[in-house]
C-alpha cells in the first residue's frame, strides 16, 4: 500500500469509535442490520463474520433504473457506501480509493471480502506504524 497520506490525529481517530449516528451498517435480508461498525478495527474483525456477499453489496455494486431508485436514470450508477464511509467518516481518503477499486476489479465474492480484509489489515498495521514513529 502506498504510503500514509493522513495526519497524525486523522490515523489516531481511525481506532477511535465514531458517533452512533456516523456508525456504518452491515444490512441483510429483509432490510436488517446485522453488524454495526463504528472504527477500523471493528470494521476488521465483523468482515470475517458477515456473509461474502453482503460485503460485496456494500463494497461495490452497479445499480439500474427501478432497482434502488425510483426515478429514471442515464445507466448504471456505481454504488460503494463503504467505502465512503471510510472517506467521509473514518478520514481515510487513500484506503477509500483502494476498497473502491478492489470492488471494481474483483467480481467473485469470497475472493473480494478476502482481498477487503487483507487490504484493511495493511492499512491498520501502516496506521499503527505511523502513530508510533510520529
Amino acid at each position: 500500500m502506498a504510503g500514509i497520506e493522513i495526519s497524525h490525529t486523522s490515523a489516531k481517530d481511525m481506532f477511535k469509535k465514531c458517533s452512533p449516528e456516523l456508525a456504518f451498517r452491515f444490512i441483510g435480508n429483509q432490510g436488517r442490520t446485522i453488524a454495526t461498525i463504528s472504527n477500523l478495527s471493528e470494521l476488521i474483525s465483523t468482515l470475517s463474520e458477515i456473509p461474502a456477499t453482503i460485503t460485496q453489496f456494500h463494497v461495490f455494486r452497479e445499480t439500474t433504473q427501478n432497482i434502488f431508485e425510483p426515478q429514471q436514470l442515464d445507466g448504471p450508477v456505481v454504488r460503494s457506501d463503504l467505502a465512503l464511509w471510510i472517506n467521509y467518516v473514518l478520514g481515510d481518503i487513500e484506503l477509500s480509493r483502494r476498497v473502491y477499486d478492489l470492488g471494481k476489479t474483483e467480481k467473485n465474492a469470497e475472493k473480494l471480502k478476502g482481498k477487503l480484509i487483507l487490504l484493511l489489515k495493511e492499512r491498520e498495521r501502516e496506521l499503527i506504524e505511523f502513530i508510533r514513529s510520529s
